[in-house]
């Protein structure tokens, strides 16, 4: 070893800081007294810290002051201290580490040299605490581009299989930059496939895992770390999940599945404590589950306890599984017969886990609205007054409940009758109007059947393929595109809102190159909220193979809850075009019908079309 470095591991290492204590580098000292040895880092603003340099240093000074004995390592920022720690996360001997209030840089920027896999890696827990962690996309791009491979093994896993502990507690992930970067076609594909094969890959065995806490966080990050770890893992040992006091209105979907009890088999307690949570009938527990299952939702929102929410409680609680719901702002209605008599039913030996819910207050509503124990209630004593008048109030309207039809059916047909007769003239004006505005003639409700939404990079095959194709199979069909129907000097939005109200449905053509138009984002969500208005109109052409994760919610949301075409389909031109076909025989049955009734309300001189 050159001299210059035997100088300097001197200088860090053999100064004495207190019994059981070395420095071991400007930030970090040794406590090797205690056991496991630990070493500690301080680092402030004006300080470095990297955990590759940080491993040369220990490669080098491990053997002298820790021998082969292992060790935990802790790091605290002072001042917004950064720091930088590749994945995957690999010391000598390292079974712990834990990190607080720091910003961590470089952490998805993965490490997949030799001499980092030959580690054997130790580490047992991991721990961030107020830290936020950098990502950045464009090194993302560069692994999937170099080390796809490797990296769908490590991404799939999410953590390390040596791990019994993982929390994460009031941190979050830093996207930069803070707009999603423009890819390339090219890049687009890439990363399409790289996420298509990282659903294909088998569930990664997690037999360590004991303890998963995700606290602390906003809602959305919540669901999304928790559910990527468990939909991507089997777990034999995790028995803790913690998610207390991350917002969750609802719990997330990973949860109370069939796939959670029969990948989680000795799972015994789900902390869902300081949420936003009001009721509980996501509560499941699959059948063939054996465990004891303990579900904690102290301070959520529950008001109340529907006769539902009773009965899931009670199945659910058999076999000793018990549900925590203390220090809810509970109300007594008379809308819970179930849970009085629930409460009447505890006692020492039925329900012995729910004994506490007898000292629980709610509040009364019926009364002064004063906090009262819940044993104090009951359905008869408290619901009697009103439930003897709903009762009464049930068996008049079912006595008189014919009459009261029938006269109310005389009524309104003697009044609609009156009101048709004087204003005859003035619906058919306003029917007029409507069908002028929208196409210019009473019967064609719809001047186009489809209006075609796509980019101006898939122009060519909207003309050369769609429209030739349709016209063959549809003689008669009227197609509304960009370059013949939008009118020359209206604005661009005014023209697409015209296009899609005008027409019976919009054919969106789904590509990479749509998803970078922002034109082509606007047409859709006119289309889609034509669709929540009207349902069946809004038609998705996927024509090739697309990452969902690229697309925005609502455009996702669409894919998930309708039924889309993909060209790769071998009876997509049938689909199509029998869809179309079928829209416009209901149109012209429509307009036919509709045309009689208001014919005999005109005028003998009236113009059928303006």
């Amino acid at each position: 070893m050159p001299w210059i470095h035997i100088f300097n591991i001197l200088i860090l290492v053999n100064f004495q800081y207190g019994n059981g204590q070395r420095f071991v580098s400007q930030s970090c000292k040794i406590f090797y007294d205690i056991s496991p040895t630990s070493v500690i880092c301080d680092v402030t603003s004006g300080d470095t810290w990297c955990l590759d340099s940080f491993r040369e240093l220990m490669n080098g000074t491990k053997k002298s002051y820790l021998g082969d004995d292992q060790f935990t390592l802790e790091i605290e920022c002072h001042g917004g201290g950064n720091i930088s720690i590749r994945q995957p996360i690999k010391l000598p001997g390292m079974t712990s580490l834990t990190v607080r209030n720091c910003y961590i840089t470089d952490y998805y920027d993965y490490d997949f040299s030799q001499e980092v896999s030959s580690i054997e890696s130790v580490l047992q827990n991991l721990k961030f605490t107020n830290c936020k962690i950098e990502y950045r996309s464009l090194v993302f791009m560069n692994h999937v581009q170099k080390n796809s491979r490797k990296l769908l093994a490590y991404e799939k896993c999410q953590i390390s299989n040596t791990l019994r502990t993982f929390i994460f507690q009031n941190s979050s992930i830093d996207y930069y930059p803070k707009r999603r970067p423009k890819y390339t076609r090219k890049e687009l594909k890439l990363k399409s496939d790289y996420h298509n094969e990282l659903r294909l890959l088998r569930k990664c065995s997690h037999d360590n895992l004991t303890y998963v806490e995700i606290s602390s966080l906003n809602r959305f990050s919540a669901e999304v770390r928790v559910n990527d770890l468990l939909q991507n893992g089997i777990f034999n040992s995790l028995s803790v999940i913690n998610l207390t006091n991350n917002g969750l209105e609802r719990v997330p979907s990973s949860l109370f599945t069939d796939s959670m009890y029969q990948t989680i088999d000795r799972l015994s307690n789900v902390d869902l404590s300081r949420n936003n949570i009001e009721d509980i009938s996501f509560l499941y527990k699959y059948f063939d589950f054996d465990g004891n299952l303990n579900v904690d939702l102290t301070r959520n929102r529950i008001t109340e306890l529907s006769n539902l929410d009773t009965n899931k409680l009670k199945s659910f609680s058999r076999l000793r599984n018990e549900v925590n719901i203390r220090e809810n702002p509970l109300i007594c209605t008379c809308y819970q017969k179930l849970f009085y008599e629930f409460i009447a039913e505890i006692n020492d030996k039925k329900w012995r886990q729910y004994t506490y819910l007898k000292s629980m207050q709610c509040l009364d509503q019926e009364s002064d609205r004063n906090l009262k124990n819940i044993s104090e209630f009951s359905f008869e004593g408290m619901c009697k007054k009103t439930h003897s008048v709903v009762c009464a109030k049930e068996g008049t309207f079912e006595r008189y409940k014919c009459s009261f039809i029938g006269f109310s059916l005389v009524l309104l047909t003697i009044v609609f009758t009156c009101l048709f007769s004087k204003y005859k003239y003035k619906i058919k004006q306003l029917y007029r109007v409507k069908t002028t505005d929208q196409c210019h003639c009473p019967d064609n409700p719809k001047c186009y059947d489809a209006f075609i939404s796509y980019s101006s990079s898939d122009e060519r095959w909207v003309y050369d393929v769609l429209c030739t194709k349709l016209k063959s199979l549809l003689p008669d069909i009227n197609l509304c595109l960009h370059h013949k129907d939008f009118i020359p000097g209206a604005c661009i939005a005014e023209n697409i809102i015209n296009s899609v109200e005008n027409s019976r449905y919009t054919l969106l053509i789904l590509s990479l190159n749509f998803i970078e138009s922002e034109w082509c984002q606007m047409e859709f969500q006119k289309a889609f909220h034509q669709t929540l208005k009207h349902r069946r109109h809004l038609l998705v052409l996927l024509i090739e193979d697309i990452d969902f994760s690229l697309l925005d919610y609502d455009l996702r949301f669409f894919l998930q809850t309708y039924t889309y075409l993909k060209y790769s389909e071998k009876l997509f031109w049938q689909k199509l075009a029998g869809t179309l076909q079928m829209s416009k025989d209901e149109a012209k049955t429509l307009s036919h019908s509709t045309n009689q009734v208001f014919n005999q309300l005109l005028p003998p001189d009236y113009d059928s079309c303006v």
